[in-house]
């Protein structure tokens, strides 16, 4: 039995599976069975930050496997606490909780949030936000599509327009703890947040003593041009929230909370069996190491610039192209049609892209991406929006 027949018999059908079966990664490339090479520009969900199989990855993996892979976190790990210092070096003065996905880590900001509240607050969310497919997770997602199958979800949220800082100032009464939000809503349709809207939310959370928990699950990580994207605003969170490309491909999210309210979390009051083991832990130093190497926050900047220079050529050329937005490696192109006929034409002709809101597609390549690779998705592209013209003028 061929790999599509038995992911179709002994698979739940939970993701809607396309294209050919992949056998070996490298870089932004992924090859088929068939032998075919495919440019990658949304490797791994935003996961493969460095692209797929880098070579100082396979070699930690393989020497960290030999030597140490999983501990029970009732036990200390070298490997763990050197990567909690690492990261409170890199963000701000923090403690560090570790799980497996940014829906995890989501579940723990909630958590924290209801402590830090002694009549378990509410939690400001935005619409259009995406955090996740738990129950804590989903509650606190911004769109209705993801939720209305499952309800009851969890109460305590109060959802508000993105970007609209009345809407925020209307929501936050007493009784509220915490706020939850992307600075860019990726599954949102790439928005980005206003800078002056962010400083606001920042001003009047540390007057009214409200947490402000920035999920970077997607943002994280250099993509955006800096490590993180909360260091392009003039913004101290209390909570930020990584996961995706923390591990460059091996499962792991981080809940860094600032120092000084860290300690009203107490033993038994949360945990994860695989968070923080030893491998992960010793594969995320890697990355974080990697990234400083090879200058890959540098990169992204110049191939991010590169990358939307090029996009908004395509929008200065094709009406089907309404708008290009974004940072950095962070990009969308909205479009004047549904774009799961691109990415299908896309996937034909060797490009793998993302599609999401139903009009916008998403772009967000890995940190090393080149300028050549730039070039040959984006000329995909061209070629895809001049097909799709030409039949729609020549009808």
């Amino acid at each position: 039995m061929d790999t599509k027949s038995l992911y179709k018999k002994y698979s739940l059908n939970t993701y809607n599976r396309c294209g050919p079966v992949f056998t070996q990664g490298r870089g932004s490339w992924l090859k088929s069975s068939d032998g075919r090479w495919y440019l990658d520009f949304f490797p791994g969900w935003g996961v493969s930050i460095l692209g797929h199989c880098h070579r100082r990855l396979a070699k930690v993996i393989g020497k960290q496997a030999a030597r140490l892979i999983h501990l029970p976190n009732n036990l200390f790990s070298e490997e763990q606490a050197l990567l909690a210092e690492k990261i409170s070096r890199l963000t701000f003065s923090s403690k560090v909780f570790f799980a497996n996905s940014g829906a995890e880590a989501v579940e723990a900001a909630i958590k924290f949030s209801r402590l830090w509240h002694s009549g378990g607050g509410r939690i400001i969310v935005m619409k259009n936000s995406f955090h996740g497919r738990t129950f804590g997770a989903l509650s606190a997602t911004g769109q209705k599509k993801h939720k209305e199958k499952f309800k009851p979800l969890l109460a305590g949220f109060k959802e508000v327009k993105f970007n609209d800082f009345q809407d925020f100032k209307k929501a936050a009464t007493p009784e509220v703890s915490a706020v939850i939000l992307e600075l860019i809503q990726g599954e949102g349709g790439v928005n980005v947040a206003g800078k002056k809207y962010i400083e606001k939310i920042g001003d009047f959370c540390r007057k009214n003593k409200i947490l402000v928990i920035i999920d970077e699950v997607q943002t994280g990580m250099g993509r955006t041009g800096k490590l993180f994207c909360y260091k392009h605003y003039s913004l101290k969170p209390d909570i930020i929230l990584l996961s995706k490309g923390l591990g460059a491909g091996v499962p792991v999210s981080a809940v860094v909370v600032k120092r000084s309210i860290a300690d009203i979390i107490k033993p038994g009051m949360h945990a994860s069996t695989f968070g923080g083991s030893p491998l992960v832990a010793r594969v995320v130093s890697e990355v974080f190491d990697i990234i400083k190497e090879e200058r890959l926050v540098e990169n992204a900047q110049k191939q991010g610039r590169y990358l939307r220079n090029s996009l908004l050529s395509l929008k200065n050329k094709f009406s089907l192209v309404k708008e290009v937005r974004g940072t950095a490696l962070m990009q969308a192109i909205e479009c004047g049609c549904k774009t799961s006929i691109i990415f299908e034409k896309a996937l034909e002709k060797g490009l793998i892209i993302n599609t999401t809101q139903e009009n916008v597609l998403r772009i967000m390549p890995a940190l090393n991406i080149s300028r050549a690779e730039v070039d040959k998705g984006v000329g995909i592209l061209a070629d895809i929006f001049s097909e799709l013209e030409k039949k729609v003028f020549s009808k």
